[in-house]
């Protein structure tokens, strides 16, 4: 057991490893070829203003969420959800299209040219997802999906299919449910992170193009750093108007196909504890004072002070639950062949040690 002074010891050693990392004065990225970092300065703080007469908008907010019903090292079985909530004048409104869609992913290992490969068919009710209707395949050692000198967890790729899903929704939402001018926010970046994951962004970008919608991405989360080595969003609280909600803009210059955005961060409510990461869509029409306005206008309730509420409720829905996948999984199991239960208990052997003891 630890003691009193083990902790100690730890908080003294940790305040000395953080003391020389403390501010800087730019973000760091290891690509320096397609981000182009400015310098932070306080003349790149611009407070969020009340708009005389801010266009009635319409937004929809997107977020996804999955969970496993089986898996094994060789195959698995995951329950993916995503929903949007359509707001305007912060007044909920009844979406003309589905707001919710479920769809499994089955994903399994297969051997190719003497490497191995993890394939995922989509399976779904909604034929807004007809376009992942056909096998996904990617090597099991993609730099998208591995982990260092290991390769991916086939759990792994069910990722890539949800996010793939994720785009598809925002393009199906562009053009049946948005009209011109209006807004998408998704919960994330606007970094296509996945091989081919771009492709599926483009296409999305292409419709709100064609209606001027604008798109974006909120992140509530950063891992960028400054050039010592601190979380750039903490560094960039710490020079920011007390007390104001404001917007950073420019914080980068981004070239690259895969990640075609603006990124600007911002304090959403005066007490806001919270900086958020805002990418932008570099081709959409965006008023930004009108944007963050809109923003900010939703982002008022007190159970995440600064955070769009729309992102708090498309979370809460697209949420797979504990109760609700053990009844998938009861179901499952019962259709599956004895064979499989053999590579089930090769998955991890830790929740079986600690029933044992």
């Amino acid at each position: 057991m630890l003691s009193k002074n083990n902790i100690k010891e730890c908080i003294s050693s940790l305040k000395k490893q953080l003391k020389p990392q403390e501010k800087g004065d730019i973000v760091f990225f290891r690509n320096r070829e397609n981000y182009k970092p400015y310098k932070i300065s306080s003349d790149y703080f611009h407070p969020i203003k009340s708009q005389n007469s801010p266009k009635n908008r319409k937004i929809a907010f997107i977020d996804g969420g999955n969970n496993t019903i089986i898996s094994a090292p060789n195959f698995c079985v995951v329950l993916n959800r995503l929903h949007f909530c359509l707001y305007q004048n912060n007044i909920r409104l009844k979406p003309k299209i589905e707001d919710t869609i479920d769809f499994i992913s089955v994903c399994s290992s297969i051997v190719e040219n003497n490497e191995i490969y993890f394939t995922v068919e989509v399976l779904s009710d909604s034929n807004m997802l007809k376009e992942l209707k056909k096998t996904i395949k990617i090597s099991s050692v993609d730099k998208s999906i591995s982990s260092g000198l290991y390769r991916a967890k086939i759990s792994k790729v069910s990722d890539v299919a949800r996010k793939y899903a994720e785009w598809i929704y925002a393009k199906e939402i562009a053009k049946n449910q948005l009209d011109t001018g209006d807004i998408i926010i998704r919960d994330g970046t606007l970094e296509a992170r996945f091989v081919g994951e771009s492709d599926f962004a483009d296409i999305a970008y292409n419709a709100c193009t064609e209606k001027n919608i604008i798109f974006a991405g909120i992140a509530k989360t950063t891992t960028l750093f400054t050039n010592t080595g601190a979380n750039f969003a903490s560094v960039l609280n710490s020079y920011s108007p007390k007390n104001q909600t404001w917007y950073y803009l420019p914080v980068v210059d981004i070239n690259s196909k895969y990640h075609r955005a603006k990124m600007i961060f911002s304090k959403l409510h005066k007490r806001a504890n919270r900086i958020l990461r805002a990418d932008i869509f570099n081709g959409s029409k965006c008023d930004i004072d009108e944007f963050f306005y809109l923003l900010s206008d939703n982002s008022k309730d007190p159970c995440f002070f600064g955070y769009p509420y729309g992102l708090i409720e498309a979370h809460k829905m697209a949420l797979v639950s504990g109760k609700e996948l053990q009844y998938y999984k009861t179901m499952a199991t019962a259709y599956l062949d004895k064979s499989a239960f053999a590579d089930i208990s090769a998955q991890d052997g830790h929740d079986e040690l600690d029933r044992a003891i």
